[in-house]
């Protein structure tokens, strides 16, 4: 908080003034002297009020906000006057991230006036344009009152900061039906879609040694088939690594990669997968870029805003601390989507 007041409000001069009006009443106007003693008593007074009022103002933000690039939004705020007198006029200003613009603007100030009245919360929106993927904020958030001669101002810094997110851009990928592969229907035995617990029924043998019925073979010297039904997987793990083949660096392309993961994402909320998210980064807190598996429109938003949440202060997590990281958590029966590099497996 900070009170802005005229030289003429000085206390110095406020006591040379009240002993003017002294003098005036002893030996003058009593009308003057009135003036005096009102300049003093306003000038003192005033920016006690002023400070009091600045306390009983709230803004909050009613929604974050979550948009894709060049999308028209407007940013929900609400500003609550606690006090039991109207502040009249006030300015409520800052300066937005390059996550957004302002249409028709050359910078990214903006600034709204406002009437409040007493006990009131009077709504208010920032009008923006997306412009990148991240998140958005905002450098400063300021409000400004007066006392009703414009004189004495307090700018209120507010500490809101975070707004909403941009999420990526989508690029060209896609991802086909992954069907659980079941007996009769795959060479790999070691799939670990493989579901051999169960069958639907038995039917005559069709040709595929593998779907043979042996105890039905058994007791009646001819070959039946085992059938089930095909059911599809449901579970996967997109996997971003951003670091370049030495692991040594970020990878040129790494927003392309970004996009590619939303596409990924998106093609996953279609088909009514579960899924979940890995990114080989941490943020300056040391918190890892995960999402833990689900599925729905939530858990779409979570991982999108996951993925705008990346910036520029991040670091990478050691690619094989990652990998690791990924061999303990990501389960067996989970379809693994890589994006990035991906290390050669050798197989006996």
């Amino acid at each position: 908080m900070q009170l802005i007041t005229p030289k003429a409000f000085h206390p110095i001069f406020l006591f040379l003034v009240g002993v003017s009006g002294v003098f005036c009443a002893l030996y003058g106007s009593l009308v003057l002297a009135s003036l005096f003693v009102a300049y003093v008593l306003y000038g003192w007074y005033m920016p006690k009020c002023l400070e009091y009022l600045a306390n009983q103002i709230d803004v909050r933000l009613v929604e974050t906000t979550r948009a894709f690039r060049d999308d028209e939004l407007a940013i929900p705020f609400a500003l609550e006057n606690r006090a039991r007198f109207p502040l009249g006029k006030v300015t409520v200003s800052g300066l937005l991230g390059d996550q957004v613009r302002i249409d028709g603007a050359g910078s990214q100030f903006w600034r709204h006036h406002l009437f409040v009245g007493k006990n009131q919360i009077v709504p208010f929106e920032i009008d923006v344009i997306a412009a990148h993927r991240g998140t958005i904020r905002i450098q400063s958030f300021d409000v400004m009152i007066s006392d009703p001669f414009h004189t004495m101002t307090v700018y209120l810094t507010l500490p809101i900061q975070q707004l909403g997110h941009v999420f990526p851009d989508f690029a060209p990928a896609s991802v086909e039906w992954n069907e659980r592969q079941i007996p009769g229907e795959t060479v790999d035995r070691s799939s670990p879609f493989t579901d051999r617990s169960s069958f639907h029924s038995v039917v005559p043998y069709a040709g595929d040694a593998k779907t043979i019925y042996w105890s039905a073979y058994a007791k009646t010297s001819e070959l039946y088939s085992y059938q089930y039904d095909r059911v599809r997987n449901h579970d996967y793990a997109v996997i971003i690594d951003g670091l370049s083949g030495d692991g040594l660096s970020l990878r040129s392309d790494f927003e392309k990669l970004l996009s590619r993961g939303a596409t990924i994402i998106r093609e996953l909320e279609k088909q009514g997968a579960s899924y979940s998210l890995w990114i080989s980064m941490v943020n300056r807190d040391g918190q890892w870029y995960h999402v833990p598996s689900g599925k729905g429109k939530e858990q779409f938003l979570r991982t999108m805003e996951c993925l705008a949440r990346l910036s520029e202060y991040d670091l990478p997590l050691e690619r094989r601390y990652f990998m690791k990281r990924l061999q303990r958590a990501v389960p067996s029966t989970t379809a693994a989507i890589h994006l990035g590099h991906r290390q050669k497996e050798v197989s006996a």
